[in-house]
């Protein structure tokens, strides 16, 4: 099994400086710098864009939610607009309807990632060749300070310069 982290953490300054680790870091400073929600929503578009070619390079069409923890909203705009905006009506329904065991489809699979970065859901998602696999063959999570788990019986390091394109790094 091959592991892996995707960052958007640099490897030559990660630690070095002050950055931002969770959306509830949405209007504080790093480095002299405000940090907005539409920089956030950049950030978390480019993680999504990272595990959709990371999936489409392993053929992967479903993942399994093998593991979930529901958690209270930890940024909410102050508006109800906003937070309409933010999180969807599916975004809200995946939220509320996800079990263990679920198996979400390719379109589903963005909106579950965003709800695990947004910190409203910790989940694991796996993917097995057959259910009678005992083994899963691909594994998402995400870990502290924003640093997502990948675990595959593929290596990956060939995709490690397609993800900087999207200013992500594959550290394995």
């Amino acid at each position: 099994m091959n592991s892996y982290s995707v960052t958007k953490y640099h490897p030559e300054t990660r630690g070095e400086i002050d950055e931002w680790t969770e959306i509830s870091d949405i209007n504080r400073t790093f480095d002299g710098v405000v940090f907005t929600l539409e920089e956030y929503l950049r950030v978390e578009s480019n993680y999504v864009k990272a595990i959709e070619r990371i999936i489409g390079y392993l053929g992967v069409k479903t993942l399994t939610v093998s593991y979930l923890e529901r958690r209270d909203y930890d940024y909410r705009p102050s508006s109800k607009r906003a937070f309409h905006e933010l999180y969807p009506i599916r975004m809200r329904d995946l939220r509320k309807k996800v079990k263990p065991g679920k198996v979400l489809s390719r379109d589903q699979i963005p909106n579950m990632l965003r709800l695990m970065f947004r910190n409203t859901l910790y989940a694991e998602l796996e993917y097995k060749e057959s259910e009678s696999d005992e083994q899963f063959s691909f594994k998402v999570f995400f870990g502290y300070d924003y640093i997502m788990g990948v675990h595959s019986m593929d290596d990956l390091s060939s995709l490690q310069d397609e993800l900087l394109h999207l200013d992500m790094y594959l550290d394995g």
